[in-house]
């Protein structure tokens, strides 16, 4: 009988300790998801305030936009100057340009917007992640504490089965 409650008292003092290294490495594996979260907001948020056309690929189309327009003007007033052009020539040569630059930026901020969209989705979807992670963890975390319940119900039940069956025999006896 002394053995049997010695053995009860390991089974039932090994599923505490279990429950408790369970919930500390579920405490750290939640410490990591709210730093991924974390780290996740700010790379979205960094993302969502930076001004597109401040990007370098931006800057190198404008200004590739900007040498070709420059160029084109310069022709038109070299040719100007040669054939004998008017100034509205010039004029109508330099609205064309500004038109040109102002389609060059109606296209980059089409592409600014559908990069935000794409920034948008990238953060949803690691947001779905960590939180299907988190749920997978709080499951586990349940069934962890239902098999450390059964353990230690299984281990009493024992015991008393134990003991039930002790004070049989000796009855009989």
């Amino acid at each position: 009988m002394v053995g049997a409650i010695i053995g009860t008292a390991a089974q039932v003092g090994s599923s505490i300790y279990g429950a408790i290294k369970s919930s500390q490495a579920n405490k750290r594996a939640e410490q990591f998801l709210q730093n991924q979260r974390d780290e996740n907001k700010k790379w979205y948020d960094q993302k969502m305030a930076e001004d597109y056309t401040q990007r370098s690929d931006s800057q190198n189309i404008l200004r590739k936009q900007r040498e070709l327009l420059q160029e084109q003007y310069q022709r038109a007033r070299a040719t100007n100057l040669v054939a004998g052009g008017t100034d509205e020539s010039l004029a109508l040569q330099q609205a064309a340009a500004n038109d040109a630059m102002g389609d060059t930026m109606a296209d980059i901020a089409a592409n600014a917007s559908a990069y935000k969209e794409g920034v948008e989705d990238q953060y949803r979807a690691q947001e779905a992640a960590l939180k299907q992670q988190q749920i997978t963890n709080e499951q586990n975390r349940a069934q962890a504490i239902a098999n450390a319940a059964g353990q230690v119900g299984s281990a009493v039940s024992g015991l008393m089965t134990g003991a039930a069956t002790d004070k049989v025999k000796k009855v009989e006896a």
